[in-house]
């Protein structure tokens, strides 16, 4: 069962969450707040395994969410929602440590499969927020922190230290990383390296 909290300011669209959920019992939306604020007071109480949050609130941005459950010492995916599908928010979200990014165009279906992914531990990111860039890694939908987090893989870097390496937290980099293998087409860490290699994404180290 994935239990979800919904961060959302506007109250037909969160009444149009919870029906379109309602439709498949492996869901369960157990909480509700429209701020961050109203985030933070159930915070310590929810018992959601799921997050998802507008990236447009009344008093904040839904990236604030993956910092907030930190301080809170909670871990929570969080899939951030907006209502149009750009390159920027797919960073930002990447960045914040969001396991997914949809929009408020999604069709009911798609948005329930995008759930259930994120509950087996997948991560949710659409095509056509990456799909603006041309040679290169560019060609391939890399962002430029995605072609720096692929240099470092290259080194024989684990996540960790190329979180501390680039200052960011473990979960932004592994977010990274599954995004880097969707759009190499690689099953794991090291084909995408090979992968990266053969296309001279990145030069192999020197011996």
């Amino acid at each position: 069962m994935q239990k979800v909290l919904l961060v959302e300011d506007h109250a037909m669209m969160l009444d149009g969450l919870i029906a379109v959920f309602s439709l498949d019992d492996r869901i369960e939306v157990v909480d509700t707040a429209e701020s961050i604020e109203a985030f933070e007071e159930l915070v310590e109480s929810t018992e959601a395994s799921l997050i998802i949050a507008d990236y447009q609130l009344k008093d904040g941005v839904g990236t604030e969410i993956p910092r907030r459950l930190e301080t809170h010492g909670k871990s929570i995916p969080v899939l951030l929602m907006s209502g149009v599908a750009s390159e920027r928010l797919l960073d930002l979200a990447i960045d914040a440590g969001c396991c997914g990014y949809i929009p408020k165009s999604m069709r009911s279906k798609d948005l329930i499969g995008a759930v259930l992914a994120v509950a087996d531990g997948g991560s949710i990111f659409p095509l056509e927020a990456v799909s603006h860039r041309s040679t290169g890694s560019d060609r391939l939908g890399l962002t430029d922190r995605e072609s720096e987090v692929l240099s470092l893989l290259a080194t024989a870097m684990n996540a960790q230290k190329i979180a501390v390496e680039l200052d960011v937290s473990v979960a932004t980099i592994r977010n990274h990383i599954r995004s880097i293998l969707i759009k190499l087409g690689a099953r794991s860490q090291l084909e995408a390296v090979l992968t990266a290699f053969k296309l001279r994404l990145v030069d192999p180290p020197l011996r």
